[in-house]
């Protein structure tokens, strides 16, 4: 089951980190995330109410709130990062670079998973490498060069949210969830007023920041659930898979070719997924 989840949170995060990336190329990239996380907002205390919960322990509150912290300020760089080089290229360093922190930080609490899970985990970060070398011309290389420090910036944060997700206890149902979307809407508004002065999108934006909220907040609730139900160096390594659908959305829609190591990459992912899961 938490492979499931897991895989299920990198298929959405995929889905609305490429509509995040490919938005923020025409609408400022902190305006998208901040109306994103108030779509998110408006969708995770409902589903937070719908749930029940035993409690939530002043614990739990500041780790979601860390939470939030951490995805605000780590979709802040994603974005901007994605709007100066190759979207295929960007979102596998951050996720390798995120996988890694919570592998690390797992590994450094005692957490030993089983043989076929550190072969799955070994093999799924170099799937993720491998869906990054993307063809690229001198322009697109240099341009992905400076975008290389706010993508690895990006992956440490979003690192370091699965790491605070990881900590709340299942008592507390999905307020974790609330509670991020609360903190990071909060630090991404102030953000956007403060650098650009506002948080409209336009009408055109408008559908597709819904999605990208909705999208992540189906995302949040599955990741926090296999966090909950398995090692968090199980399940921080395949949410990190989401590069093999930003990838592919970004070859079908923006047209960036894929090479076969590429597509290797992506077949190692799969078997990646089954030896994790076994």
């Amino acid at each position: 089951m938490t492979a499931l989840l897991a895989v299920t949170s990198a298929l959405l995060v995929g889905g609305a980190d490429f509509v995040g990336g490919f938005l923020s190329r025409t609408v400022d990239a902190v305006r998208v995330a901040a109306a994103a996380q108030l779509v998110g907002l408006a969708l995770a205390v409902p589903t937070a109410l719908f749930v029940a919960s035993e409690r939530v322990t002043t614990t739990d509150a500041c780790w979601a709130v860390g939470s939030g912290v951490a995805v605000a300020l780590g979709l802040v760089c994603f974005y901007t990062a994605m709007t100066r080089g190759l979207i295929s290229v960007v979102a596998p360093v951050t996720a390798v670079t995120g996988a890694l922190v919570p592998l690390l930080y797992a590994l450094g609490g005692g957490e030993r998973p089983g043989e076929a899970a550190v072969a799955g985990i070994a093999l799924a970060i170099v799937a993720i490498g491998l869906v990054s070398l993307g063809p690229m011309g001198p322009a697109e290389a240099a341009a992905s060069r400076d975008a290389l420090p706010l993508a690895i910036a990006a992956g440490v944060l979003f690192g370091l949210f699965y790491v605070c997700f990881a900590r709340v206890h299942e008592d507390a149902g999905l307020w974790p969830v609330a509670i991020s979307r609360l903190t990071s809407a909060t630090v991404l508004v102030a953000l956007a007023i403060a650098l650009t002065g506002g948080l409209s999108v336009g009408r055109a934006a408008a559908p597709w920041v819904v999605a990208i909220g909705a999208l992540e907040v189906a995302a949040a609730v599955t990741l926090l659930l296999a966090l909950q139900r398995g090692p968090i160096s199980v399940a921080s390594v395949l949410a990190s898979l989401y590069p093999v659908t930003t990838t592919f959305l970004a070859a079908l829609v923006l047209r960036e070719r894929l090479r076969g190591l590429q597509l290797a990459g992506v077949a190692l992912a799969l078997v990646a997924v089954a030896l994790i899961s076994s």
